[in-house]
């Protein structure tokens, strides 16, 4: 849903929160398991390499989650959006001029200072626009059920 405030746009996200580290997660805990199984069935070497190739996943899982830090993905509650700033959850974010704001599919992706947020959950691609045209600077225009973007 979309609400003209002042000089700010009001947007509810209805998307499904989204973990990308569970599934890896998931997937680490069963290695685990089975590298102890295989530690109490099988011979040494069997249970070094088991070990090695279980450390290696480690190794690419916190390379992965160190990548993650700087994304952020917001799917749901109020998003509150005015000239080249957002507000999600009560985290208000700032963004520069050189803040890169594009729409990829159904997602509006910023990139600013090493950054990325990832913004999905839009009802409509309607919404979708009005809110990268509200992050750019675009002026709005409120006319009882229409807005305009000046």
């Amino acid at each position: 849903m979309l609400k003209v405030i002042d000089d700010s746009v009001q947007i509810t996200l209805m998307g499904k929160d989204k973990n990308p580290l569970f599934l890896v997660s998931l997937v680490l805990v069963i290695c685990a398991v089975l590298v102890a199984i295989i530690a109490m069935t099988m011979s040494i070497r069997i249970t070094i390499g088991a070990m090695f190739i279980f450390a290696c996943l480690i190794f690419g899982f916190n390379i992965y989650k160190n990548k993650l830090k700087n994304h952020s993905f917001i799917n749901t509650g109020q998003l509150i959006i005015k000239n080249r700033q957002f507000v999600s959850n009560g985290h208000a974010v700032k963004l520069s001029e050189n803040a890169d704001i594009d729409i990829i599919g159904d997602t509006l992706t910023i990139q600013d200072l090493g950054r990325v947020w990832r913004l999905s959950g839009f009802e409509t691609d309607k919404e979708l626009h009005v809110a990268k045209s509200v992050l750019q600077g675009k002026a709005l225009e409120k006319k009882e059920r229409a807005i305009r973007l000046l």
